[in-house]
């Protein structure tokens, strides 16, 4: 007989957004100095205040027109914790140029955890044209940025871009931005941006200083994550990272209806702007305006788990959006023999291309295990193929193991991550992947382990091998009784069944059970599940059993 628990896990996946965790880098000391910040209070100088590394300051809950903190700095081991207390600290309405702004601080953590019933503690809005929700500016650096609630701002959300200047003070080469995590937001309805972190113009731009005209280049940022965040309605891009040249990752966070102005070329879901480098994974990115994912960077860009739907999606009645693309990739900032990857990818309706490739400085480029369904380009291309991945013989791309398919069934239907799930569960994906364990990917979009019995699925999720209902003639029949509530299960072998499981078509268990010692079992779900449709796993010694089936009273 096999061992009952290695079954279940075999039939046992997980479904919906995984949102990772990741241990903060500072929490309340015990021991620190706890400073109260009360609402009339709209200024606060670490100089003046004594503020030392390790000190806790508690934001009063209540109103205030804006904020700032400025000149205050923790350590690496110490760092200061500004937390809100009592209850919501609510930020603006505001005619200043921020809402709350952090300026020249290091070794800093804000966060709006400091009421249990609060989700988001922290909430910023309604900023005047142009001025961002949260500015973090001058030489700020090494800090963490969690649970605080933004919208309504004339601009970005979380604007993190200090600009050269003719000081040369935030300069490249005088200044680097290290060690920054922003995670477990919620921004919407921005005018601009939701993150708008690291400049634009990485390759460098001109200013004039004292008449005199001067190239000027941003300053690079070494650690920046961003993940757990959810971006809704931005009017410009969701995600934007620039000038990140070392140890990005973009994670987990799920942006809807973003480019809600569908301003041309700042109308995207996430963008690796140029200087960029890293990770980008398990997003959700679905009814933007314009491209799902922008890639202009450096190079070494690993792209991968991430499901994009309906990129070009004209929610608002009154936007042509009909090129955009699911992931667009070219020379913005590439360093020449550097190589992007795209694997595991699933992308679902996009207007124009799935995947439209333009380096040409780079080498070794990969496009693998992809999942890239009904995009709009298909009829303007005498070769089909292109309107899935667009690319020419000028490139170094190689694919591989990708499933293309214009198949529409029931695809206008899928809204959220369960409903790829399913729909992308009878696809021929399952065990059809090529290996990619070299690049360290070893999870898939919910956290499950990428590689099962040794092959790895095609697309964002990783299913058991189980899922997939018997093909073959089977000894095992199940019948439903659709007025009892009960399931009749036997093996016309005679052989012993070992082991019944039924999950959702989510995944999730709804039942699992040993039977008696017998070739027939008798199962009463009515008081279990309600009518639908389901999994069964069915065991004996010789045979794994797997079917749909309908259960009605």
């Amino acid at each position: 007989m096999k061992i009952l628990t290695q079954r279940i896990l075999i039939c046992t996946v997980m479904i919906g957004m995984l949102f990772i965790v990741q241990e903060s880098q500072a929490s309340i000391s015990k021991n620190s100095t706890k400073i109260s910040i009360s609402i009339d209070i709209l200024n606060v100088d670490g100089t003046k205040m004594g503020i030392n590394p390790g000190d806790t300051v508690f934001i009063e809950s209540g109103h205030r027109n804006h904020l700032r903190f400025y000149n205050i700095h923790g350590d690496s081991l110490h760092y200061v914790v500004f937390i809100n207390r009592g209850g919501l600290v609510d930020i603006g309405p505001t005619t200043f140029n921020f809402g709350l702004q952090v300026y020249d601080c290091s070794f800093f953590k804000l966060t709006g955890t400091g009421f249990d019933k609060l989700k988001y503690g922290v909430k910023i809005g309604q900023t005047p044209v142009g001025s961002s929700g949260l500015s973090l500016d001058g030489l700020s650096s090494n800090f963490e940025i969690d649970h605080l609630e933004i919208t309504k701002c004339g601009f970005a959300g979380i604007c993190a871009n200090p600009k050269p200047d003719c000081e040369d003070r935030l300069n490249r080469g005088n200044f680097v931005q290290r060690n920054t995590s922003y995670h477990d937001n919620y921004i919407h309805s921005t005018s601009g941006e939701a993150f708008y972190i690291g400049h634009s113009y990485y390759t460098g731009y001109t200013i004039t200083c004292d008449s005199v005209q001067k190239k000027v280049y941003p300053h690079e940022i070494h650690g920046v994550k961003i993940y757990n965040n959810l971006v809704d309605s931005a009017g410009w891009d969701g995600i934007q990272v620039g000038c990140a040249t070392e140890d990005c990752e973009i994670y987990g966070n799920k942006i809807s209806y973003y480019g809600a102005q569908n301003e041309r070329n700042q109308n995207f879901g996430i963008i690796l702007a140029a200087g960029t480098t890293g990770k980008c994974y398990n997003n959700f990115i679905i009814n933007g305006t314009g491209n799902g994912i922008n890639v202009f960077g450096l190079g070494n860009n690993l792209i991968y788990n991430n499901i994009i739907i309906n990129p070009g999606y004209d929610f608002s009645g009154k936007y042509s959006t009909s090129n955009s693309i699911g992931i667009f990739c070219d020379d913005r900032s590439t360093i020449e023999g550097r190589s992007f990857n795209f694997f595991n990818n699933t992308i679902i309706s996009p207007k124009g291309d799935g995947i439209r490739f333009y380096s040409t400085k780079s080498k070794n480029n990969k496009v693998y295990n992809n999942i890239i369904l009904n995009p709009g380009s298909i009829d303007n291309y005498t070769d089909k193929n292109k309107s899935y991945v667009c690319y020419d013989n000028t490139v170094d791309l190689t694919l591989s193991n990708n499933y293309f398919s214009t198949n529409t069934q029931s695809i206008q239907n899928i809204m959220n991550v369960e409903d790829v799930y399913k729909y992308c569960l009878h696809l021929p994906v399952i065990n059809n992947g090529i290996d990619i364990s070299e690049y360290n990917i070893n999870t898939d979009f919910n956290g499950k382990a990428r590689v099962f019995n040794s092959i790895i699925d095609i697309g964002a999720f990783e299913y058991d091998s189980v899922m997939i209902p018997s093909q073959k003639a089977s000894s095992i029949k199940v019948f439903s009784n659709t007025t009892q509530g009960k399931l009749m299960i036997y093996s016309t072998k005679s052989e012993v069944i070992d082991n019944i499981s039924i999950y959702q078509l989510s995944g999730q268990s709804v039942l699992s059970q040993t039977p008696e010692n017998n070739d027939v079992s008798i199962v009463n779900v009515k008081d279990l599940i309600s009518k639908g449709i389901y999994l069964i796993c069915v065991s004996t010694q010789t045979e794994n059993y797997r079917n749909k089936i309908c259960v009605g009273y």
